[in-house]
């Protein structure tokens, strides 16, 4: 006799389920580690605080050799890059009585002319065709484009209509984006630490991440600037409101993702022991048992 409708529904519910969960080659596909957290304890608590202290005070201690290395920066690209202003220090107070000197370039507000207006805006018009004519795989990257040049034709609108009412300066941009990636990177060892070290890493490599994430902002973030300070200065101001909302705080942001993501590819200390039931481990460890 066939079962009732009821029963039947739930009877397929249940296999789609146990399907759902299955590889092509009829493995467990196990949840990826960065779903399956462990449960905090008093030790994981205390390393986490550990870590996160450690990362901070690595931060406060190379402070000054952050400063000099961002000012040596400043020196080799002026020259390479054709800025021609000259080269002084700001002092950017922090807290607990310590001055941080940064570098800063005596530049002026380039502000666009008429002809510039043009030529940005016939760049965004193409860039806007040039959307249509890729394929629909690219769908994202094209939406992307289409961001910057909307941006870009509402900063030519605006440059047009109010030319000298632009309330921004270029040191007040390189001011933000350079204070912008200090706060990031203050606040990386906190976000790591209690969004990563849940996760049964090694401590030494947590510690690692921390080091390697501080070390490619301080990298990153004056060449950033530097790359802004020269765009600027060629296609004047009307490209700052891009630079800033696109190519500023975003990807800061996007490398703390980065950086993450890979972390979460480790292999688990527990995992490399085998000391997880394979419903924790990762879905190729999953379809590799079976």
């Amino acid at each position: 006799m066939p079962g009732s409708p009821a029963r039947v529904q739930l009877e397929r519910a249940r296999r789609l389920e146990r399907i759902r969960i299955r590889g092509v080659k009829g493995g467990v596909i196990a949840p990826h580690r960065s779903m399956v957290g462990l449960p905090w304890t008093l030790w994981r608590l205390f390393t986490t605080l550990l870590l996160v202290a450690f990362g901070l005070g690595l931060l406060w201690a190379a402070l000054p050799w952050l400063g000099q290395g961002w000012r040596l920066a400043f020196e080799r690209a002026r020259d390479f890059l054709g800025i021609d202003a000259p080269l002084g220090d700001q002092l950017l107070p922090l807290p607990g009585g310590i001055t941080l000197s940064l570098p800063v370039l005596a530049v002026n507000t380039p502000l666009p002319d008429a002809r510039t207006l043009w030529i940005a805006g016939i760049v965004s018009a193409a860039l806007l065709l040039a959307t249509f004519a890729l394929p629909d795989r690219y769908t994202p990257f094209k939406y992307f484009l289409r961001l910057i040049a909307g941006l870009e034709a509402i900063a030519i609108g605006f440059f047009a209509l109010w030319p000298g009412r632009f309330p921004y300066q270029l040191q007040d941009h390189v001011f933000i984006l350079r204070t912008a990636g200090l706060v990031v990177m203050a606040l990386v060892p906190v976000i790591v630490g209690f969004t990563l070290h849940v996760f049964d890493l090694a401590l030494w490599k947590k510690a690692l991440l921390t080091v390697a994430l501080l070390a490619h902002l301080a990298v990153f973030i004056p060449l950033q600037v530097l790359a802004h300070l020269a765009l600027v200065m060629r296609a004047t101001a009307v490209v700052m409101p891009v630079l800033f909302l696109l190519f500023g705080l975003l990807p800061d942001v996007l490398i703390f993702v980065a950086f993450y993501g890979w972390a979460l590819s480790w292999r688990g200390e527990l995992e490399r022991r085998e000391l997880l039931p394979p419903v924790h481990l990762g879905a190729r460890s999953a379809e590799r048992r079976t």
